[in-house]
């Protein structure tokens, strides 16, 4: 156990730069924005305010209820985790192209006979570059989008204050101002296990290809969708195309992407703005259902088929690493 903390420690140490910094900047520079937006807005005078979820903050003083100014507070509780998405997206292309060169790079530049050297098995060494994939990166990214949801939300605060609406008692009251954090928390699980395959397949291709792992990553599946396609379109076969697209293709490279589980399994009609983590009333993402749409997947064949499929191709990547000739 001490050995695989330290492999883990390792893989963050050699990967900081997209683990940590990545986000860090892309935080950064979104708060940067909001910020000139929103207090451009205020110095600009009451005439223009600044625009939340399509609403002019300062023509919804004039006229907003105390009903109203609740359900806006009451918004910005539930919703404000959701200021952060783009530090997902910067998750899922990190921990693409980290699980694309995790094996890779260590053949590239011979660290791996060093590494071979020690006493430290195949196995170790790859299921460290995969918890640092499934659970490390996705932990440091949750922190970091709380905080920088939370300063996003003072700055919204702050603006809305200057331009007469003071929202801060409501939305510090708000229980959902404290849960948010915590159910976006409880998400990871499901980001693991659907994130499975994609990772395993990564792995595997990194462990084998000899040169541009990128293009036998995707190549390969992408160009075995065209090559079925054709083949549906000359020789009409009925086959179902958009299936093997979708689920082949689409579930093997791009199951890093938080949240792409909604794409595969829509929630029904009379639930669909909820799932989404729309709340009819405030606009803003509700993380409650979420959270609760999320772990619906869980009951979905296709979640557990993708799950022992991902494991088989990560035992594969171990195997690889042992036997793969080096020279």
């Amino acid at each position: 156990m001490n050995t695989m903390k330290w492999l883990v420690k390792r893989e963050f140490w050699e990967h900081k730069g997209g683990f940590y910094w990545a986000p860090i900047v892309v935080g950064a520079i979104m708060v940067f924005f909001l910020a000139a937006t929103v207090f451009s807005g205020v110095v600009m005078g009451h005439s223009h305010g600044f625009n939340i979820n399509g609403n002019n903050v300062t023509a919804m003083t004039h006229d907003m209820s105390a009903d109203e100014r609740s359900q806006f507070a009451h918004g910005l509780a539930t919703g404000y985790m959701g200021l952060a998405f783009p530090l997902f997206l910067v998750l899922g292309v990190v921990v693409f192209f980290f699980c694309l060169s995790a094996l890779f790079d260590d053949r590239k530049d011979r660290s791996v006979l060093f590494w071979k050297s020690l006493p430290i098995s195949d196995t170790e060494t790859v299921l460290s570059k995969v918890a640092i994939a499934m659970a490390g990166a996705p932990l440091i990214t949750v922190v970091l989008a709380f905080v920088v949801s939370f300063v996003s939300l003072v700055i919204i605060c702050i603006g809305s204050a200057l331009l007469g609406i003071n929202v801060v008692g409501p939305v510090l009251s708000d229980p959902n101002l404290y849960l948010s954090p915590f159910e976006v928390a409880g998400v990871l699980p499901v980001y693991v296990l659907w994130a499975a395959p994609t990772i395993g397949w990564l792995m595997m291709v990194s462990a084998w290809a000899r040169t541009k792992p990128f293009l036998w990553a995707v190549g390969v599946p992408v160009f075995a969708g065209t090559l079925l396609t054709w083949f549906n379109a000359i020789f009409s076969f009925g086959w179902d195309i958009r299936w093997f697209w979708q689920h082949i293709v689409g579930r093997g490279l791009g199951g890093t992407i938080p949240g792409i589980w909604f794409a595969y399994h829509p929630v029904p009609a009379t639930a669909l703005e909820t799932a989404n983590g729309m709340n009819a009333n405030s606009h803003t993402g509700d993380m409650g259902a979420i959270l609760m749409q999320s772990w619906h997947v869980l009951a979905e064949p296709d979640m557990w088929i993708g799950i022992a499929a991902g494991a088989a191709m990560i035992y594969a990547a171990i195997r690889l690493r042992r036997w793969r000739d080096e020279g």
